[in-house]
């Protein structure tokens, strides 16, 4: 394999896949179009619920045929997700286009974490990983900062064609994956002729597997779980923020420039991760618990400035501890299984996103935005001294 072409296509796809412009607006349209708050937080809550259902079997999905495939598949099925959310204006339709969107994120994640790292593995270059992976995330962060600097220009378009771009942009997406070599590591069947009757053997296998595994590791699962709680508040927060950012003075149209300023502060995340080796991962994780929630108790207030400051610093911290985490866990995993414990991690974080987003929507509508805030700040502070205390008397680093 040629790593530096293969790097290089990896890294084209972080590009072409960040150019989701309706993400940073997806909120303001729903509420636009005379959605709640409430709905809001349902569609939300619909999108992590399919995704905490499918994330695991999207993972043995792609250990059995194989990582290329998978990502053009996900291509595909965000262009469908796409056109279900200009098809109708009922709120049901609404519901599918975000069920069939989550699938599309579960065939991504872990497949793309996976391809890196036996891709590098494959090479002799694993130590590079988290080099890699952060310089991927970096991308993908600037592609989003850019589509959310464009919000303005994306407003202005509306839903309907902004979700008609989105589904050229899933369609691109799956040129890019085909352009990507798989990684063979270790002796494996032919896949392309296996049976389905064997396809569905092999993936509950999987999950018997990655059952296993968990309980002999607990480490590994108290990670996921930590990771993500922390990056389940701090979205749900961003995803109330546009709403909030309004009401507290902010016009419609000028709402891409806090949300880029927040996806830069999330590049910089992405940056800092790979600089910080030399923390252990339990100071980090006290560190970052407490400094994620009080910034987004900050991000409640009403003043635009601190608001912002608050979303930017959160999501910093949060990224850092995203990186860390899934670098740590790689180094337990077997390549033959390793999308599917990737998947595993971005399960608790779907699972988490199911309880908050529903939740933190009712109470932003019951009582009030910053209310909401506080206590999902007051979550992730918690989060991390439990961290700390656990690790510590586990005798973690």
């Amino acid at each position: 394999m040629n790593i530096k072409k293969q790097i290089s296509r990896l890294y084209l796809y972080e590009i072409v896949s960040g150019l989701q412009i309706v993400d940073a607006v997806w909120v303001f349209f729903l509420l636009q179009r005379g959605f709640s708050l409430g709905q809001v937080g349902i569609a939300e809550g619909v999108f992590h619920a399919v995704s905490m259902c499918f994330e695991i079997p999207s993972g043995m999905v792609s250990d059995t045929i194989g990582r290329r495939r998978t990502l053009m598949l996900s291509g595909i099925v965000s262009a469908m997700a796409a056109f279900f959310m200009i098809a109708s204006d009922n709120f049901y339709m609404i519901l599918l286009a975000m069920g069939i969107n989550a699938v599309s994120y579960n065939l991504v994640s872990g497949t793309r974490e996976a391809l890196t790292y036996d891709s590098l593995l494959v090479t002799g270059q694993e130590e590079m990983y988290l080099k890699v992976a952060s310089r991927q995330d970096f991308l993908y962060e600037a592609l989003f900062a850019f589509t959310s600097l464009m919000s303005v220009v994306t407003v202005s378009l509306g839903y309907k064609k902004a979700y008609l771009l989105g589904i050229l942009q899933g369609i691109l997406c799956t040129f890019c994956a085909s352009l990507l070599k798989e990684a063979v590591v270790e002796e494996k069947e032919n896949r392309e002729k296996m049976s389905l009757g064997i396809m569905a053997k092999e993936v509950a296998g999987h999950f018997v597997r990655t059952a296993k595994f968990l309980r002999k590791t607990p480490k590994v699962a108290w990670r996921m779980a930590y990771s993500g709680l922390v990056c389940a508040a701090v979205y749900v927060v961003y995803m109330l923020l546009q709403d909030h950012l309004v009401a507290v003075g902010l016009e419609p149209g000028f709402l891409g420039i806090p949300l880029l300023l927040i996806s830069l502060c999330t590049m910089a995340g992405a940056v800092l991760a790979e600089k910080s080796r030399k923390i252990s991962s339990r100071k980090l994780y006290l560190a970052g618990g407490i400094l994620t929630g009080l910034s987004l108790i900050f991000a409640g207030r009403n003043s635009l400035v601190i608001s912002v400051m608050g979303g930017g610093i959160a999501h910093c911290v949060s990224e850092v501890i995203m990186l860390r985490t899934e670098t740590e866990n790689q180094k337990f995993f077997s390549s033959e299984s390793r999308a599917t414990m990737v998947s595993a991690g971005s399960m608790a974080y779907s699972v988490f996103m199911t309880i908050l987003s529903p939740g933190a929507g009712a109470l932003a509508d019951v009582l009030s935005v910053s209310e909401a805030f506080a206590l999902l700040g007051l979550l992730a502070a918690a989060a991390g001294v439990i961290m700390f205390c656990r690790m510590r008397c586990e005798n973690e680093k």
